[in-house]
């Protein structure tokens, strides 16, 4: 949540000094591919093929084995991120063509300036995700989850120091001090972990088990950064696609996508990272059903948290917008393009948590093939819809509305074929797991937006909606409502992940989170 909102105050404060046209345009189309293929071969590649292999041979005995694993892939990681940097700052021209096929002229050469600028974020990043991957598998998770912070800290003050004398370079300066900062802050935390292995770090591991090791990393991660990329590709077109569009379309779907984010990863990324160790470890040491418990947990984790965020983001869009974004550059139009962009990324918010959840349980599991074949279909879908949702009066906001519907059905057919394996080894999730839980969320859901709708036009006939001072009071009190409705409702239906907020005994029945 800190994190989060260090990060809205970045977004505020960009928002104000550069608003959302070609500016912004340019510098969300460079960062595009540096933090695409950081996010892949960096985050990606190590929470899902590392982190599992690593804390199943912690969690086994085998402490001296996990530690060599870690030294090897993090002398792999500098090495195949660095060629990486190096090559992307070559060919960035190439890249930016791809990306933002769209822009032309003098806007052209500014991106790829700016694309080269922004590279070596991917080193800075990729090794703070290995220290974040350790920190994962010791359940450091506070220290973990602040990390980022930072990212949003040095974007922050370079943006609030150096905009006057390097305009909007100032973003790729704290793009590239923050991520440095991401990785200084983990190391020395993961470094006294490693100090107080001492005895059990330093026993000598064989050569053949070193290799062997580090070779079913590699193995996993193939699958994995294949997957990770056929994922992020959609972005990429989303982008190349809304270049096409108006001016300010690619920045309205950033920042739409930043609100989004927010409450995703408040609570989707949360519950998925709080069980991915837990579920490395019931699988190495053969737990089955705890496995089912801990992946249960999770998800209804994810729908009973994750709805009525939905609803609330979809009904109070243009307010929140407004409160968050509209000042200085942002004007009307802006505000109009992410709102509605807003409502329809909104719709995919449970199908997002799940498939994050759901990739990490076959990462658990050692399985990384899966789910790029299922991303693959995801993929194949968001395309098409993209194509013919951009062409509805959507525009923009077609694109955003074809991610959520792909998201979806990507989490379903995951699910699926996950509970299908599961199944075979006698722990499968039963139906009435999913839909009691499902259930009980839709018909809060239906109080709060019954409640929302009557507070929301109470509240209408007093305040003007346009005004700072009407929007607020519209999301106080009528979101404020509604959302107090859904805890009502779903604590007389004894949904135990609600009951849990005031009791911290959060999925109790469903097993540990």
């Amino acid at each position: 949540m800190v994190s989060r909102i260090t990060g809205f105050a970045r977004e505020i404060v960009t928002a104000a000094i550069f608003g959302a046209g070609t500016s912004m345009d340019i510098f969300v189309a460079a960062f595009t591919i540096p933090n695409l293929l950081c996010r892949i071969l960096g985050e990606t590649a190590v929470e899902s093929a590392f982190m599992p292999l690593f804390k199943g041979l912690y969690a086994k005995g085998e402490k001296a084995r996990a530690w060599a694993l870690a030294r090897g892939t993090f002398r792999r990681l500098i090495i195949v991120l660095s060629a990486v940097v190096l090559v992307g700052i070559v060919v960035a021209p190439l890249l930016v063509r791809v990306v933002a096929s769209g822009f032309t002229g003098d806007v052209v050469g500014e991106t790829v300036r700016m694309t080269r600028w922004m590279f070596p974020f991917g080193l800075f990043i990729g090794m703070a995700a290995l220290m974040g991957a350790i920190l994962l598998a010791f359940r450091r998770y506070r220290a973990y989850s602040l990390a980022p912070v930072l990212l949003n800290v040095g974007i922050l003050v370079s943006v609030l120091v150096l905009h006057g004398r390097i305009g909007y370079y100032s973003l790729a300066v704290g793009v590239l001090v923050g991520g440095a900062l991401q990785f200084l802050v983990q190391a020395p935390i993961v470094r006294k972990l490693l100090l107080a292995d001492r005895g059990s770090s330093a026993a000598t591991v064989s050569q053949a088990d070193a290799r062997e090791d580090l070779r079913r990393v590699s193995g996993l991660s193939g699958p994995v950064i294949l997957a990770a990329a056929v994922q992020r590709v959609g972005v990429i077109v989303d982008r190349t696609i809304a270049s096409l569009l108006a001016p300010g379309s690619i920045s309205s779907l950033y920042y739409s996508f930043r609100l989004v984010h927010l409450p995703y990863a408040i609570l989707a990324l949360a519950a998925g990272r709080s069980v991915a160790p837990a579920l490395a470890e019931q699988h190495a040491l053969g737990q089955v059903r705890e496995f089912k418990n801990s992946l249960l947990s999770g998800i209804r984790m994810n729908m009973v948290y994750l709805v009525p965020v939905t609803l609330l983001s979809i009904w109070f869009a243009r307010p929140v917008v407004g409160m968050i974004y509209q000042r200085g550059a942002f004007d009307e139009v802006d505000l109009a393009m992410t709102t509605s962009a807003l409502a329809m990324y909104a719709a995919g918010l449970l199908g997002m948590g799940c498939v994050f959840l759901l990739t990490r349980a076959f990462a658990a599991r050692l399985n990384t093939r899966t789910p790029v074949r299922v991303s693959l279909i995801a993929f194949a879908l968001n395309v098409m819809l993209n194509l013919l949702l951009v062409r509805t009066p959507l525009e923009h906001a077609g694109l955003a509305l074809a991610s959520s519907i792909a998201f979806t059905a990507h989490a379903v057919i995951l699910y699926a074929i996950l509970n299908r394996e599961m199944l075979r080894g006698g722990a499968g999730i039963a139906l009435r797991e999913i839909a009691s839980p499902a259930v009980a969320a839709l018909i809060a859901g239906a109080a709060l937006i019954v409640v929302a709708w009557g507070l929301d036009r109470l509240v209408g006939m007093r305040f003007a909606e346009e005004t700072m001072s009407g929007r607020l009071v519209r999301v106080i009190v009528g979101g404020g409502g509604g959302f107090l409705a859904y805890l009502l409702i779903g604590w007389v239906q004894g949904l135990p992940e609600i009951r849990g907020l005031f009791a911290g005994r959060a999925g109790k029945r469903s097993g540990p989170a």
